[in-house]
C-alpha cells in the first residue's frame, strides 16, 4: 500500500528541517512528510561537540522543534525509517519498514555517517564516532573520571572534543593527527602553533605528524601503535576522520554523483522534481562559479530553506556563502569562503589573540578567518563578493 505527499523530505536534519519550514511559508496546505532514519526530532548538530559539553546548552533545548510542534506546524515526521531506493521516474521511494511513499517534489539531505576505524572485531565497541544525538549521550557516559580517551584526527570533531572532554573532571585526553597541528589544513602556521600551547597547557598530550598503525587490546581497553611507534593505551577512542556520504538512495536512481550529489543553481538534481541540500548537494559557487560542497551548519540551514522554497515555485538561485565557526578553549572564530593553509595568507594581528588572517589566490581574497573577533562576517562576505584585486598592505585594517 502506497501514500503519496507532495512534498517529501528525505533526512530529517538541519537541512530538511528548514526545508519543511520553508515549504509551509509559502505552501499551507500541500502535504509534507519528513523521513528521518534516527529517533529523534531535527536538532542542531554543533552543541554535540561544543555546548553540551561546557554547560552551554541543554540537550532538550536543541531540537528545532519538538514531534508535537511539527505536527501543529502541518509537517508529518516519521522517524527511525530510513530511504533505502528511489524510483526517479515512477517517483517514489520504498523505505526500510516496506513502505511505498509517491511524491510530488522530493528532497535528499541525507547528510553523511562518519568514517570508522580499522581495528579487530573484538575492539569495535571501544571505537566511536560523533554524529548524533545518541552518540553525544555515549560518549558522555564513557568521559568519567581517570577515563582515559584517545582522539584519532585533527579536524573539526576532534579538535573540539579534545576542548570538550579535557575540560571534563579526570579524564586525560591524548590526540593523535597527520598534520603539524590540529586544524593545520587551514591556519597558518603561527595561529597553529597557538592551538598547540592552548592544548598542551590544558593538558592534551599531542601526537602531531603520526597516524595510528594498529589497535590491539591492552589491559586499559585499547592499545594503539603508531607509524612512528609509538604505544598509546586508552579505555575509548574517538575517531575525528571525517564523513562518508549518504549517497547510495541518489545512485540507486541514477542521479549525477560527484563529490556529492551534482546540483544546479536552485539545487535541482537532473531530475526536474529531485532537489538536494545540505552535506550532500555539490552546488555551483556564487561568487567564483566553481562546484563546491559545504558540511557547515550554516549551509544546511540556508540551504535547505532554499531548495524548499524551490520545492513550492520560487525559482530562485542558492546564493548564500556559508560561514562556520568553533570554539577552542578560550579562542573562538568565525569563517567564510575557502580557508587553506596551502594558500597566501595576509595575518592582520597585534598579537595572536585577536585579529583578523585572509587568504589570497591569484591576489583575490577566497577567505576570511575572524579569530575572537566579531560581527565581522557580512563584511568578510561582501569582501570575498567583490572579487577585487588586493594587495596585503592594502588588506590591513579592512576588519576587525
Amino acid at each position: 500500500m502506497s501514500e503519496f505527499h507532495e512534498y517529501l523530505i528525505v533526512g530529517a536534519g538541519l537541512a530538511g528541517a528548514s526545508a519543511a519550514e520553508a515549504i509551509r511559508e509559502l505552501d499551507a496546505d500541500g502535504s509534507v512528510l519528513m523521513l528521518g532514519a534516527e529517533p529523534a526530532p531535527p536538532y542542531h548538530r554543533p552543541p554535540l561537540s561544543k555546548g553540551l559539553w561546557l554547560g552551554k546548552d541543554n540537550p532538550d533545548d536543541i531540537f528545532v522543534k519538538t514531534a508535537e510542534q511539527w505536527l501543529a506546524f502541518g509537517v508529518t515526521l516519521r522517524v527511525g525509517d530510513t530511504a533505502i531506493a528511489l524510483d526517479a521516474d515512477g517517483k517514489h521511494i520504498t523505505t526500510a519498514s516496506g513502505a511505498r511513499i509517491d511524491f510530488g517534489k522530493l528532497l535528499l539531505a541525507t547528510g553523511g555517517t562518519p568514517r570508522s576505524l580499522a581495528a579487530p572485531p573484538a575492539l569495535a565497541g571501544r571505537i566511536h564516532g560523533l554524529r548524533t544525538l545518541a552518540d553525544y549521550h555515549l560518549l558522555r557516559s564513557l568521559a568519567h573520571e581517570d577515563a582515559q580517551v584517545l582522539i584519532v584526527g585533527g579536524s573539526f570533531i576532534g579538535a573540539e572534543m579534545a576542548c570538550a572532554l579535557a575540560a571534563q573532571p579526570g579524564v586525560g585526553v591524548s590526540m593523535i593527527f597527520p598534520g603539524a597541528a590540529p586544524l593545520a589544513r587551514i591556519l597558518p602556521p603561527s595561529l597553529a602553533q597557538v592551538l598547540v600551547e592552548r592544548y598542551r597547557a590544558h593538558g592534551v598530550s599531542l601526537y602531531a605528524g603520526d597516524r595510528v598503525a594498529e589497535f590491539s587490546p591492552c589491559q586499559r581497553g585499547i592499545a594503539a601503535r603508531t607509524e612512528q611507534g609509538v604505544q598509546i593505551e586508552a579505555d575509548w577512542v574517538l575517531a575525528g576522520v571525517g564523513l562518508d556520504l549518504n549517497l547510495a538512495l541518489a545512485q540507486s536512481a541514477g542521479l549525477a554523483v560527484d563529490n556529492g550529489v551534482r546540483v544546479n543553481a536552485r539545487l535541482q538534481t537532473g531530475h526536474d522534481d529531485i532537489y538536494a541540500a545540505g552535506d550532500i548537494a555539490n552546488y555551483p559557487d556564487r561568487v567564483w562559479g566553481e562546484a563546491i560542497r559545504t558540511e557547515h551548519w550554516d549551509h544546511a540551514q540556508a540551504s535547505g530553506r532554499a531548495a524548499g522554497r524551490n520545492m513550492v515555485g520560487a525559482d530562485e538561485p542558492y546564493t548564500h556563502q556559508s560561514m562556520f565557526f568553533s570554539d577552542l578553549f578560550d579562542i573562538g572564530f568565525e569563517a567564510v569562503g575557502t580557508l587553506s593553509s596551502q594558500l597566501e595568507t595576509c595575518v592582520d594581528m597585534a598579537d595572536q589573540n585577536k585579529g583578523v588572517v585572509y587568504y589570497l589566490q591569484d591576489n583575490q581574497v577566497r577567505g576570511v578567518l575572524l579569530w575572537n573577533t566579531w560581527d565581522q562576517v557580512d563584511a568578510a562576505r561582501e569582501l570575498i563578493a567583490a572579487r577585487q584585486l588586493v594587495t596585503v598592505d592594502g588588506l590591513m585594517g579592512q576588519l576587525g
